[in-house]
């Protein structure tokens, strides 16, 4: 669920202790039962920086993980596995250099990726990566979690399972 402190609020100068955020939400559920694809909408508060904290530690109370991310930082990557398409959803963190690659929807052959997510271990629900990787280094770990994932759920993979 991406968001992204904006900037001071000029509008109030009486009270320069309160801040403008502007919050994109995008859900990402691993459920694919449960997700909605393209369920995202931006709002804009002002609010203290109390607030904020608060704000911040009820969501570290849902179930769940959030994990803030840059809001327009976020794209797909496309790759190839034994003659199959599959594509992840890739996320900027917002502070740190890493990316977060989940299985979405695009490709045909990631649908028995994503109705058996929700079942694998946390670790093989997503994978994140530095951005300033290699390319060829990007695309073998990315193929590497994938196939992973496959002979988790029992798919054929690359390895001729």
């Amino acid at each position: 669920m991406p968001y992204a402190i904006a900037k001071e609020n000029n509008k109030n100068k009486r009270n320069s202790k309160h801040i403008t955020i502007r919050m994109m939400f995008d859900v990402y559920d691993i459920n694919w039962g449960k997700h909605v694809d393209n369920k995202y909408y931006l709002e804009e508060f002002i609010i203290s920086e109390a607030h904020l904290l608060a704000f911040e530690y009820s969501f570290s109370k849902l179930k769940g993980n959030q994990i803030r991310c840059r809001p327009y930082g976020r794209g797909h990557y496309d790759l190839t596995i034994n003659g199959k398409e599959y594509s992840t959803r890739v996320y900027q963190e917002l502070s740190g250099d890493n990316e977060l690659f989940f299985i979405d929807e695009e490709a045909i052959h990631n649908i028995c990726l994503r109705k058996q997510n929700h079942k694998l271990p946390s670790e093989l629900q997503w994978l994140m990566l530095p951005k300033d990787i290699e390319t060829a280094e990007r695309e073998s770990t990315i193929k590497n979690w994938i196939n992973t994932v496959l002979n988790f759920i029992g798919e054929p993979t690359m390895t001729g399972k």
